[in-house]
């Protein structure tokens, strides 16, 4: 099957990594540790994308957005990992000793030490910078860990054939569950953005 780039192959590529069924547990093939993207051994990224290829034509051109958007989904799985199944039992250790039963690919050793590794102070000390940096932000948004680009996968998918502007993501990403912005100074800026958004439009 033969399918063409958008938006510069981006878009494509998100949603390879997203859907293709060659990878429904590409994760698997990264090791579950602590470290960058870029230090992830080369072979590893061959074999994400050698499986890519193998269910897509997508051509040498795209390789670096379809290992991009891996990166992109690796980062938020060890974001997720953290967030929902090990900083909530810090103080019930057995709960951490056994990997989460919806992601049975992860062995035991590989899940052990990623557990270690957030639970180190060097880890609690980052993490700490990180909220004291958000609450000191003046337009703090309310997307937790999944950051903008999450936002924009989400959107996406709820909003199909709507293209999803900064305008758009800026305004959604302080918005309550409700579709509110409750802090009055940040709606004032929105309302700003939302004007200033259809002029440009218009022109």
């Amino acid at each position: 099957q033969l399918l063409s780039t958008i938006k510069g192959g981006k878009e494509l590529a998100k949603h390879i990594v997203r859907c293709s069924p060659t990878l429904v547990c590409w994760h698997a093939r990264v090791p579950l540790v602590d470290m960058k993207w870029s230090q992830i051994p080369k072979d590893i990224k061959e074999q994400i994308w050698e499986a890519v290829n193998m269910a897509f034509v997508v051509g040498q051109g795209g390789k670096n957005s379809v290992l991009a958007s891996a990166a992109k989904k690796w980062k938020d799985f060890k974001s997720t990992l953290t967030r929902h199944y090990i900083l909530p039992y810090t103080n019930d250790r057995e709960k951490l000793s056994q990997p989460p039963k919806t992601y049975k690919f992860i062995e035991k050793a590989q899940w052990d030490a990623f557990v270690a590794s957030r639970l180190s102070k060097d880890f609690e000390s980052v993490h700490s910078q990180h909220a004291q940096i958000r609450e000191k932000l003046e337009y703090n948004h309310r997307l937790s860990q999944k950051g903008y680009a999450g936002l924009e996968d989400q959107l996406e998918e709820t909003m199909p054939g709507v293209e999803i502007d900064r305008s758009t993501l800026w305004k959604r990403a302080r918005q309550d569950k409700h579709g509110n912005i409750p802090d009055p100074k940040v709606a004032e800026k929105a309302k700003l953005i939302h004007k200033m958004s259809v002029v440009h439009f218009r022109v």
